[in-house]
């Protein structure tokens, strides 16, 4: 039996949830939404008895990973009290999801049967946006982890940087979002790439009517252009060097 779900609601609005996951909601005595969509909301509440939007566990400006362990005890406690509960999230419950990960490491240390479930994550949107098939070779990095970690990314193969609007920056951000916050990523792709290297900014669409944007820099140039509207949280798709 399992006492909590991790459960991810896809990327466009509620259209891409999964029945396995409409499932599970139904199925839960209570379900924890991190998600900015109000309509995600409203579509777990019509199918779960109680719905906790995460919005009430950031409080001031503090550091995001506080959020997140403050959100997995929650649910834990949650699951142990009452189960099942639920955790979703936006996109795949495992894909850059901080939440998820400390709240699997807290389950199996109190022994909470846990499970799972796949969702459309924003991996598998970009590769329609780009019409690309990117089974052959990829590599893809957090911007943070990259930088930090100081990973040598292989100019001869795509590479994609997720969670580009928090470049080196860990506290809740509320807001506009200024593009010079990229300059640290260009800095550290300039090391493996020329200047003038093509890339482009990809805003998948999450709205039930809202479409893809794309917008076309430079490794030199993307934390001058204006107008990025990074609070949409876009990814950064860099092209093999001669493609």
């Amino acid at each position: 039996m399992t006492d909590l779900y991790l459960l991810g609601s896809g990327i466009r609005s509620s259209t891409q949830f999964t029945l396995e996951s409409i499932q599970a909601i139904e199925a839960c005595k209570a379900v924890i939404v991190l998600h900015d969509d109000p309509e995600i909301v409203r579509f777990v509440a019509r199918r779960c008895p109680k719905v906790i939007d995460a919005e009430e566990f950031y409080v001031g400006d503090g550091h995001r990973a506080e959020v997140y362990q403050r959100i997995a005890s929650a649910l834990l406690d949650l699951a142990q009290t009452n189960p099942p509960a639920g955790l979703l999230v936006h996109g795949h419950p495992l894909f850059l999801v901080s939440a998820a990960e400390y709240t699997i490491a807290q389950a199996r240390e109190r022994g909470i049967a846990l499970s799972v479930l796949p969702g459309v994550s924003s991996f598998d949107t970009l590769m329609c946006d780009l019409e690309l098939d990117f089974g052959y070779a990829l590599q893809m990095f957090d911007a943070s982890t990259l930088i930090r970690e100081g990973h040598r990314p292989n100019p001869n193969v795509p590479l994609l940087v997720f969670q580009i609007a928090t470049t080196l920056n860990d506290q809740i951000t509320r807001g506009a979002i200024d593009s010079d916050v990229l300059a640290p990523l260009s800095v550290h792709l300039t090391r493996y790439y020329a200047l003038d290297h093509k890339c482009e900014i990809v805003y998948s669409g999450t709205g039930l009517i809202e479409r893809t944007h794309r917008v076309t820099s430079t490794i030199g140039a993307m934390s001058s252009v204006n107008g990025l509207e990074l609070w949409r949280r876009p990814t950064l798709f860099v092209p093999a060097v001669g493609r």
